[in-house]
């Protein structure tokens, strides 16, 4: 089942009740987000935050309603709260826009950095080599911010017994630098350089990470990591 289509029924079966903003947030700083969140409360409504993509047809700040909107006096003072907090102008999407689906106590609020860099969900290593022994190791980024590493050692193109390990931590983005996070090692901030590569369906766009911490103690030292776009 396609995400849009879940979120479409969470919406539909939450949002019947009460005044509710679902406030998608990608790639602005949390603290931002949560600014306006107390503002929207304030107002009298019940705030979602849905960890999703928003869908590509959107503008980068818009809000979705239903044809007939129980608070339309609201929209204008919604409008005025993400100017005070130096959001874009919002773009306004009718019901079903986006298979996004709305009760008339519901409004969809999103919210989409458009120059903050979004990190594919998978960055896999090419290229790595730790104490002799063959790296394959995974880096997968959440919208949270959350980052899984998880990480498996080859000898002699064979599994090594008990090599693998999973590591959680934290990614910090600004721009095309990145920082990761982990309670056993830390990264410096890297920039992460976009280039292309020759593949199987012809040359497409990816992005190249090489890992240094800052103590030389990563499992994943001097690894390039590699995400293409297909």
């Amino acid at each position: 089942m396609k995400l849009t289509v879940f979120i479409t029924a969470i919406l539909l079966l939450t949002g019947c009740t009460n005044k509710t903003v679902y406030l998608f947030n990608n790639g602005y700083p949390q603290e931002s987000v949560d600014e306006v969140a107390v503002k929207l409360i304030n107002l009298g409504y019940d705030v979602e935050h849905v960890n999703a993509e928003i869908p590509a047809e959107f503008s980068d700040t818009a809000i979705a309603t239903h044809p007939v909107v129980a608070a339309p006096a609201d929209l204008p003072i919604i409008e005025n709260i993400l100017k005070e907090s130096e959001f874009p102008t919002p773009s306004y999407y009718q019901f079903a826009q986006g298979n996004h689906f709305y009760s008339a106590g519901s409004v969809g609020l999103y919210l989409r950095n458009g120059y903050q860099k979004i990190m594919p969900p998978i960055m896999g290593d090419i290229s790595c080599f730790v104490n002799g022994d063959s790296v394959d190791a995974t880096l997968e980024f959440r919208r949270s911010g959350e980052v899984i590493l998880e990480v498996e050692l080859y000898r002699e193109g064979k599994l090594l017994k008990n090599s693998y390990r999973k590591h959680t931590g934290k990614y910090t983005l600004i721009n095309n630098r990145i920082q990761l996070d982990f309670i056993e090692f830390k990264t410096d901030y890297l920039a992460i350089n976009e280039t292309k590569i020759q593949t199987y369906s012809g040359v497409k766009k990816a992005d190249h990470l090489v890992i240094k911490s800052q103590d030389n103690n990563s499992p994943i030292e001097n690894c390039l990591f590699e995400a293409v776009y297909y």
